[in-house]
C-alpha cells in the first residue's frame, strides 16, 4: 500500500483532555466551557462563554509546527482584511501566537455563526453563486501571497500529488468495479492532468473548501474556516473542490457547479487551460476522498468522521448519466 510513512497524519493527531483543553484557556486570559469538535487530523474545541459559542481553541497536528501555525494564521488575516469571511485570530495575553502543549501547537481563534453547508437541505442558487463568490475573492485576496511553509509539504490532499495518493490508496478500496472507477481517474491524471499541471496559474489557497468548512447564514455562505490544508498549487483547484463537494447529493448536480463557477467567474477569470481541465479536477478530487477515506477506515475502523463524504462522493463518481460538470 504504502512505504511505511503515514501519509494520513493520524498519528500525530493530538489526544489533549476536555480539562486541559478548559485549563489552556487561561493564556488568553480566558474562563470558560468547552466541548470538542469533529476533526480529522487535529482537535478543535468549542469555547463557550457565560453559556455562549464565542472562540475555537485548536489543537494541532504534530507534523504541524510553528510555519504550518504561522501560514493559516496569516491566511485567515489576509482574506479578513479582504472582507472574505473567515474567523479572527487571538493571540494569548502576551501577544504569543500560540502556546506549545506537548508536542502539539495549540492556538484560539473566533467562533463564527452558521450551518455547515452540508447540513442545508435545500440551499439554493443563491448560496451556491455565494460560495463560488466566496472562493473567487479568496483567489484574488491571495493573488502575490507567499509563505514559506505553503512550499514543499508533502500533503496527500494537494492535487499535485493525486497520482501518488491514488496509487497508495486505491488498493483499499473495496469493490472491484470501484477500484477500476479510482483507476481510470488516475489514468487522466497520468495521461491529462499531470502534463498540465506546469502550465496551471499557481497561488497559496484554501484547500478544503468542503461542504464541512463552509458555513451558510442568511441565504449566503457566512464563512469559511480550517486553514490546515493550505499549499502552493493550482489556484484553479479551489474552485474545483468547492464544486466537488457543493454537488454531493444534490439533485442537479450541474447545475449546482454551474452556479459555483458563476460565482467564482465575477471576482477571477479561468484561462482555457482551466476551464478544460476543471472536470476532471472535480473527478480527482472525489476519487481522492474515497480513496483516502477507504484506507483510512481500515486503520481506524471506529473513526467516523473520516468517512463523512464517502457515500455521496461514490454516488456522484458512480453516477450513471455521466459525470455532470
Amino acid at each position: 500500500m504504502t512505504s511505511g510513512r503515514d501519509l494520513t497524519q493520524l498519528s500525530g493527531r493530538p489526544t489533549v483532555g476536555g480539562e486541559q483543553a478548559a485549563a489552556l484557556l487561561r493564556h488568553w486570559g480566558l474562563r470558560g466551557t468547552v466541548r470538542e469538535l469533529v476533526s480529522e487530523r487535529d482537535q478543535n474545541w468549542l469555547v463557550e462563554i457565560d453559556g455562549m459559542p464565542a472562540y475555537v481553541l485548536k489543537i494541532a497536528n504534530a507534523a504541524d509546527g510553528p510555519g504550518s501555525i504561522d501560514l493559516q494564521q496569516a491566511l485567515m488575516r489576509r482574506l479578513g482584511a479582504a472582507a472574505v469571511p473567515c474567523p479572527p485570530v487571538h493571540p494569548t495575553s502576551s501577544g504569543a501566537p500560540w502556546v506549545r502543549v506537548g508536542a502539539h501547537l495549540a492556538w484560539l481563534i473566533g467562533f463564527l455563526p452558521g450551518a455547515p453547508l452540508a447540513g442545508v437541505r435545500d440551499p439554493g442558487t443563491a448560496v451556491f453563486e455565494s460560495l463560488g463568490d466566496v472562493v473567487g475573492r479568496s483567489a484574488v485576496a491571495l493573488a502575490g501571497f507567499d509563505h514559506p511553509a505553503a512550499h514543499g509539504r508533502d500533503l496527500q490532499w494537494d492535487v499535485t500529488h493525486a497520482q501518488r495518493t491514488l496509487q497508495a490508496h486505491v488498493g483499499a478500496v473495496r469493490g472491484r468495479a470501484r477500484q477500476d472507477l479510482v483507476r481510470d481517474v488516475l489514468a487522466q491524471v497520468r495521461g491529462r492532468l499531470a502534463p498540465a499541471l506546469a502550465a496551471l496559474p499557481h497561488s497559496v489557497i484554501h484547500n478544503d473548501a468542503n461542504d464541512h468548512n463552509v458555513l451558510v447564514s442568511g441565504g449566503r455562505v457566512a464563512g469559511l474556516i480550517d486553514f490546515g490544508d493550505a499549499i502552493h498549487t493550482a489556484t484553479v483547484n479551489d474552485l474545483a473542490i468547492a464544486c466537488a463537494y457543493a454537488m454531493l447529493d444534490r439533485p442537479d448536480p450541474g447545475s449546482v457547479a454551474t452556479a459555483v463557477v458563476a460565482g467564482y467567474a465575477r471576482h477571477r477569470t479561468l484561462t482555457d487551460l482551466e476551464r478544460d481541465v476543471l472536470p476532471l479536477l472535480v473527478r480527482v478530487r472525489l476519487a481522492t476522498s474515497v480513496a483516502i477515506s477507504a484506507r483510512q477506515q481500515r486503520l481506524h475502523p471506529d473513526n467516523d468522521y473520516l468517512r463523512v463524504s464517502e457515500a455521496p462522493a461514490w454516488r456522484l463518481l458512480e453516477r450513471e448519466d455521466g459525470f455532470p460538470l
